[in-house]
């Protein structure tokens, strides 16, 4: 999230100059006038009063005190702004005005019901000025928040995530790294729903001719959605193999082409043993991964599972015919001229670096493998490695790079004349 940090601390600067120049020619000392938001509220124009005019005053002459003043400067502000706010309670200006102090001092919790109650008062507030506040104030809470989370106060980092999201709700990088931080303490189905809101807010954002901002857009939905498939993965290692399910046949929807969803989706319904329903989605595993043994099992169990399921029903005939096919199956996948495992993509500022390993299978002739990355978009570039298979069970590493720096979705690959 991009937010203009110089709303802070600049209150009024365009009247600063003059304001200074007046009380210097009139022998009174430094002395700054800085004009309220020009907003109509219901009771009339945005009402200034003397406490209100000192605390605008020292906000914008805050910019020239030096950094080892600041913070003093700052909290001696926020108790006059206080003190405004007691002596009015019903004028937004004052409320306004607490907003800025509050969030000079990082509290950003009083910095939203500041802004609250001035919206509340003088609605017109929040398009002419609230509003840029917030999404500033926003933009410090997510700064804070990641600070606070890299010293490993992860309690803090919370509440300074979920203070970035209420002062700007559609805070989307907030939400992902709220997922995470679910993720990390295994509460998945709050990971979960943080990374869907990821995507939700992401698309209730209009559309922009800025190049850049679309880019992040898409690498934060892209990253919300490989979390997921993390997220399913952890489902499977608790046995919670029926939220698993549901939250890769979303997935899938989403990344038809992301062939470790596909392996898990088909992993999923193996151990539910929904027979029929992994016949299509452990077929598609091994389309999108071919050289994935775990992936031509699963296939292989679509159909023995059936055929014992018909043998149970005395179908013999179907039975047989299903057994004939396992048998098919398991014959390929037992010519696989090598196998390939953990497959793994770091998408950087030049390249897409592709690693993975393979296993041997007893063959021993060189395989070249194609790789193709996808995006939301389609197929986004490919690479070739060629791979000379190691013995038996045992494992060699691989990587390739391919000329790619947009988020990537999935993976697929094939074996080049097989």
């Amino acid at each position: 999230m991009k937010i203009d940090r110089g709303l802070v601390l600049t209150l009024g600067v365009a009247a600063v100059s003059s304001a200074c120049a007046a009380g210097a020619a009139s022998g009174g000392g430094m002395r700054v006038t800085v004009p309220p938001p020009d907003v109509a509220c219901p009771a009339g124009p945005l009402a200034t009063f003397a406490a209100a005019d000192s605390v605008a005053g020292r906000l914008a002459l805050s910019a020239a005190v030096s950094e080892e003043a600041r913070p003093a400067e700052f909290l001696s502000i926020r108790e006059q702004a206080r003190r405004a706010v007691a002596a009015q309670p019903e004028n937004a200006y004052g409320y306004y005005l607490a907003g800025q102090t509050a969030l000079n001092v990082g509290d950003f919790s009083d910095a939203e019901q500041m802004f609250d109650q001035a919206v509340r008062i003088c609605p017109a507030l929040a398009e002419a000025e609230v509003d840029d506040y917030r999404a500033a104030a926003a933009n410090l809470a997510f700064e804070r928040a990641g600070a606070l989370l890299s010293a490993a106060d992860t309690t803090s980092a919370i509440a300074a995530y979920e203070a970035s999201l209420r002062l700007f709700p559609n805070n989307y990088p907030a939400d992902f790294y709220l997922g995470l931080i679910s993720f990390q303490r295994q509460n998945t189905a709050q990971a979960v729903t943080y990374w869907r809101r990821v995507i939700e807010g992401i698309e209730r954002f209009p559309a922009t001719d800025e190049p850049e901002i679309m880019a992040e857009r898409a690498v934060a939905r892209v990253n919300a959605v490989n979390a997921m498939v993390f997220a399913a993965r952890q489902y499977l290692e608790r046995d919670e193999t029926a939220a698993a399910t549901d939250l890769l046949t979303e997935i899938r929807r989403e990344s038809p082409n992301n062939a470790e969803a596909a392996y898990y989706h088909a992993l999923a319904l193996n151990t539910q043993q929904r027979w029929a329903e992994l016949l299509p989605v452990a077929r598609q595993a091994t389309e999108l991964a071919p050289l994935s043994y775990g992936a031509w099992i699963l296939y292989y169990n679509a159909f023995a599972g059936q055929s014992q399921a018909a043998t149970a029903a005395r179908n013999n005939a179907q039975a047989a015919e299903l057994a004939r096919q396992a048998r098919e199956v398991s014959d390929r996948s037992e010519r696989l001229p090598v196998q390939i495992e953990g497959v793994t993509v770091d998408v950087t500022q030049e390249r897409t670096e592709l690693r993975g390993v393979a296993v041997g299978t007893g063959q021993t002739a060189p395989v070249t493998v194609e790789f193709v990355l996808h995006g939301p978009e389609g197929p986004m570039g490919s690479g070739r490695v060629t791979i000379t298979p190691p013995a038996r069970d045992q494992q060699t590493p691989f990587e390739l790079a391919i000329e790619n720096t947009r988020p990537v979705t999935g993976i697929t690959y094939r074996v080049v004349g097989g």
